[in-house]
Parts: C-alpha cells; sequence; structure tokens
C-alpha cells in the first residue's frame, strides 16, 4: 500500500479521502428521499475510487448514515460491474444507521451480486476494524 494516495475529492454529495491506516472511505450526503444516484454521479465516484487507491488494494469503507435516497438502475448496473472488475478494492464496509438504508444496500449486493465481501455496520470504528482485519487476511 506504499503507492496509496492521501488527499480528498468531494463530487456533488460525496466526499472520498484516505487516513493513514490504509482505508478509503466515502461519506454520502444526500437529505432528499426522491434523489437518486445517476449514472455520471456515479462514474465520478468510481473514477475518485480509482485515483486515490492509486490502483492499489485498498477497503473501502462508506458512511451512509443519515443518507436517503436511493439509485438509478443504469447507476447501480455500472457500480456492480466496475466493483467486479475492480482488483483495487478489496471489501466494502457500509456504516449505516436506518432499516431503510440498510435494506437497500442488502437489496443492491442481492441484485447487483460483486465479488467483493461485504458487511453492514452501525459504528465507523466497527466498520474500521473489518476493514483492516480483510486488509490483514489478504497480507498473509
Amino acid at each position: 500500500m506504499e503507492k496509496f494516495r492521501k488527499g480528498s475529492t468531494t463530487y456533488g454529495n460525496a466526499t472520498f479521502w484516505t487516513q493513514d491506516n490504509g482505508i478509503l472511505y466515502c461519506k454520502l450526503r444526500n437529505l432528499q428521499p426522491d434523489l437518486k444516484l445517476d449514472y455520471k454521479s456515479a462514474s465520478l465516484y468510481l473514477d475518485a475510487i480509482r485515483k486515490l487507491s492509486a490502483d492499489e488494494p485498498v477497503p473501502l469503507l462508506i458512511d451512509l448514515r443519515d443518507t436517503k435516497g436511493t439509485f438509478s438502475n443504469d447507476a447501480a448496473h455500472l457500480l456492480s460491474d466496475s466493483f467486479s472488475n475492480m482488483p483495487f478494492v478489496i471489501c466494502e464496509a457500509y456504516v449505516v444507521n436506518s432499516l431503510s438504508v440498510k435494506l437497500l444496500v442488502q437489496a443492491y449486493k442481492r441484485i447487483y451480486k460483486t465479488n467483493i465481501p461485504y458487511a453492514l455496520f452501525n459504528r465507523i470504528s466497527e466498520a474500521e476494524t473489518y476493514c483492516l482485519e480483510r486488509t490483514a487476511e489478504l497480507c498473509q
């Protein structure tokens, strides 16, 4: 993970950043329940992940607390196809604090399958532990 690029990037309702622990973070901020993540925004998010990971294997922690809305079918297909072909995302940890978002993530993962392991958490600290454990497993 030596090539891991530090920095942050913001696109619309999403901010991506890295920390010294090697985790790539994403915080989505959307308070509009009728807003859908579209194909263009999903493309920008994927570009941010590629740039900040510097094509090195990293865990992705996605903070969806207090987020509303959903995603378009086109965006969902793009994300699932891209994650299936993205060898540098080793796992996804979702942090949620509402039943509706938890169900949305579970439905997305069931319908748009990827090979990347994922887990849902209520706290950032639990998600970080999961990410670090998955990283350690790969280094063994």
